[in-house]
């Protein structure tokens, strides 16, 4: 019902580290509400002193029950999260909620994947689900974008995500001279690698970022052949 209170739980935090020195990884363990994340691309509202804000979990549900936030520094109430969650510490927490992304839509088709800054965050909790159901989708390809290449979250993970199949292309917008691979936004990428070999009838496209990246980015698909029907968002 309209204007009906957030219910929160107070739930233990496991782990806290940097990905990156903006990008604040937070785990817990979600309890009695694990019950409630069914797929990737849901969110939950975490609550601070200042107020609540909305995060996506950033891994596919999890038999233990934990699940993972990423934060980004330079909000106010991210910060106070950040800070309020350390290791040992409690926060609170509401239940998984939304659709996610329909993942079972691509099964049998190729995957296309766009992130840009922390909204790499759902699409991991994406790419996780596809490696443990590796044989239900086809050629998966992640363009996932960020400003410089120090940037980067899950940098740790992606050579795992290329061995289970998962093309990673890392996409920094801005210059950066130690930066050696391609260079541009998600979208001028993913134009010039010819979506990374994809059929474009045959793919479906999931997409987490800014309003005018996602915007673009599907704008770039339509042009390719990718029908809009088959261009997801998680929420």
């Amino acid at each position: 019902m309209p204007g009906t209170p957030t219910p929160f739980e107070n739930v233990p935090v496991l782990a806290a580290w940097d990905e990156t020195p903006a990008l604040r990884g937070i785990r817990v363990t979600l309890g009695a509400l694990a019950g409630r994340h069914v797929a990737p691309g849901q969110v939950v509202k975490v609550r601070a002193p200042s107020g609540d804000a909305y995060f996506a979990l950033a891994n596919a549900p999890a038999p233990d029950g934990t699940a993972e936030l990423l934060l980004k520094r330079g909000g106010r109430i991210a910060d106070e999260i950040v800070a309020a969650a350390h290791p040992g510490a409690r926060i609170d927490v509401s239940a998984p909620f939304g659709k996610g992304f329909p993942v079972a839509q691509a099964e049998g088709r190729d995957i296309l994947l766009f992130a840009a800054g922390s909204g790499i965050a759902p699409v991991r909790a994406l790419v996780q689900h596809v490696i443990g159901h590796r044989a239900r989708f086809g050629r998966t390809t992640l363009f996932y974008g960020q400003r410089r290449g120090g940037d980067f979250a899950y940098r740790g993970e992606q050579l795992d995500w290329e061995r289970h199949g998962v093309r990673v292309v890392l996409c920094p917008s801005e210059a950066d001279e130690a930066w050696a691979g391609v260079r541009g936004r998600v979208q001028e990428v993913a134009r010039a690698l010819a979506l990374g070999g994809s059929d474009p009838a045959g793919t479906e496209a999931f997409v987490c970022g800014m309003t005018a990246m996602v915007d673009d980015v599907k704008g770039t698909l339509a042009e390719a052949g990718v029908p809009p029907e088959r261009v997801h968002l998680n929420f």
